[in-house]
């Protein structure tokens, strides 16, 4: 009976639009979102119990043993909720992303797998966008914070953000058999859109988590970073350099933050990226908290 089924919420990233801080609301208030029915697996379980989301729904395993391992998940709840960014794709398929058509392109493909493992569990998709300008820039930071080094030209050639569409994914992804709802917020509404996520995620009355927003937890780099990473890194350091520079250079009236497109070029995306959006509302399959 459909009154059986496990409602799965898949927080789907992407990479730097506040997942981390979202995940985090999360795992602190767990005990609570267990007294409202819904069972919570973040990314900190999967990587550290199963190594990954595969693993724990047990894609290699018997069609038995498959139902087992997510009724293990949900622990008798009705509401299982899965927050993992690296489902739709890592930051080696960003790293390259001027040299591709489409964000994440391995995304639909996915996303169905996992329907399909799931099935007949109904499927809701979550997940926040970003202006695409403001968005290369902070995975450009992301690259150096890491220790993965490219220069700004290298990553950034042949990128024109204002042809980057979120819904050349997300229009495929609605479509994907047993995906039940897609729920799309942006990235720069986050704050304010917190209590509906949360809605979105965990259900109506959802638990009463504290909505505080701590200091931004992922500070960008500053121009002068940037920079400082370039000269370290043509001396033959490596390492991770940004955490470096970000720490000798840190954001400031001194040192402001590295911004490398041109503001024509970010107003044209800007505006790009409301007209993506906006269509998608209308679209009728997905929902865009507004």
């Amino acid at each position: 009976m459909q009154d059986k089924y496990i409602k799965i919420i898949i927080h789907a990233g992407a990479h730097k639009t506040a997942s981390t801080h979202l995940q985090n609301r999360v795992l602190e208030n767990e005990n609570l979102v267990v007294k409202s029915g819904c069972s919570y697996l973040g990314p900190e379980k999967i990587r550290d119990q199963f190594g990954t989301l595969w693993r724990a729904l047990g894609r290699s395993d018997t069609p038995d043993e498959q139902k087992r391992k997510l009724a293990a998940l949900a622990a008798g709840q009705p509401r299982l909720v899965i927050s993992e960014e690296n489902i739709i794709g890592g930051f080696k398929d960003l790293m390259n992303g001027p040299n591709r058509a489409i964000l994440y392109p391995k995304a639909v493909e996915r996303l169905a797998r996992l329907a399909q493992l799931v099935a007949p569990n109904p499927l809701h998709i979550a997940m926040a966008v970003r202006e695409p300008s403001s968005y290369y820039v902070s995975v450009y930071n992301q690259l150096l914070l890491s220790g993965r080094f490219q220069t700004w030209e290298r990553f950034s050639k042949g990128l024109d953000p204002t042809a980057v569409k979120w819904s050349d994914i997300l229009r495929p992804i609605a479509e994907i058999p047993g995906v039940a709802a897609v729920s799309i917020w942006r990235y720069e509404d986050y704050h304010r859109l917190l209590p509906q996520i949360l809605n979105t995620l965990l259900g109506q009355p959802r638990p009463d988590i504290p909505l505080h927003m701590e200091k931004r937890m992922h500070e960008g780099l500053s121009e002068r970073a940037v920079q400082a990473c370039c000269t370290w890194h043509a001396a033959g350091y490596d390492g991770r350099l940004g955490a470096v520079a970000r720490e000798d250079f840190p954001v400031s009236d001194a040192y402001p933050k590295f911004s490398p497109w041109p503001e024509e070029l970010m107003r044209e995306s800007r505006a790009a990226y409301g007209r993506d959006i906006e269509a998608l509302g209308r679209a009728g399959n997905i929902t865009v908290l507004e």
